[in-house]
């Protein structure tokens, strides 16, 4: 199952919110279900979700949006799916879908109806593995909002400058770099080549710099990390 920080994640059961009665299936559809029942022991298909008791049965979910407008709002009880499970939606056309609400409401990631079979199956591999599956632009703009809301709004008293600065002092060079990079947005994979050492090498700078900062994920740690270092400028392709 979805484990803490300090595992990677092991789904072994999905469940798929469909919609049964769509005429054309995207060219991604059945690769997508394919690929679910060959990874996971347990995959469910249905077109409503699974009752709230029943939902801990199910380590990942994936939500298909064909036929939704979800650029300005997001349903109530996938918000709330959300925040205790990881979510993903699929299926999904580009001029009905907001990267960002998704991203800041804890989504997973988003495969669109174009998607090729290959980048399907790289997202989902990713996203098994603990990471996002958004584009690397709508990470890193979103981070640098998040950044400036917590800094206009959150109180001065609040701020331990003794306590961050032993924190960053506690980083060691290579954690810092690492950090940096995952701040402008850069996935595991990224980071390791540009440092040039192993996608496992990456996570486990990554744990120790969670447990550091007192980071709970991704996200609290590239805002840490944006409030104390230098990454305001974003990465480029």
């Amino acid at each position: 199952m979805f484990q803490g920080r300090d595992a990677m994640i092991q789904p072994t059961s999905v469940f798929i919110k469909t919609v049964f009665k769509m005429p054309v299936r995207s060219q991604c559809y059945p690769y997508l279900i394919k690929t679910l029942d060959a990874f996971f022991s347990k995959v469910k298909m249905d077109d409503s979700l699974p009752h709230n008791d029943n939902r801990n049965e199910f380590d990942l979910f994936l939500i298909d949006s064909s036929g939704c407008n979800w650029q300005n709002l997001i349903p109530a009880d996938l918000l709330a799916l959300a925040k205790v499970k990881p979510v993903i939606v699929f299926n999904a056309h580009s001029d009905s879908i907001c990267e960002k609400n998704l991203l800041l409401n804890n989504f997973k990631g988003v495969f669109y109806n174009n998607d090729l079979p290959e980048d399907v199956f790289t997202g989902l591999m990713r996203i098994i593995n603990d990471e996002l599956w958004f584009s690397r632009k709508i990470i890193s703009s979103t981070f640098n909002e998040v950044l400036a809301m917590v800094s206009r709004f959150e109180p001065h008293s609040n701020y331990d400058a003794d306590s961050e600065h032993e924190a960053l002092s506690n980083l060691t060079k290579r954690e810092k770099s690492v950090i940096h990079l995952l701040a402008q947005g850069a996935n595991n994979h990224s980071i390791a080549e540009r440092l040039n050492i192993s996608d496992h090498t990456v996570k486990t700078h990554l744990y120790s710099a969670f447990k550091k900062t007192n980071s709970r994920n991704r996200i609290e740690l590239s805002n840490w990390a944006q409030r104390y270092m230098a990454v305001r400028l974003p990465l480029h392709d």
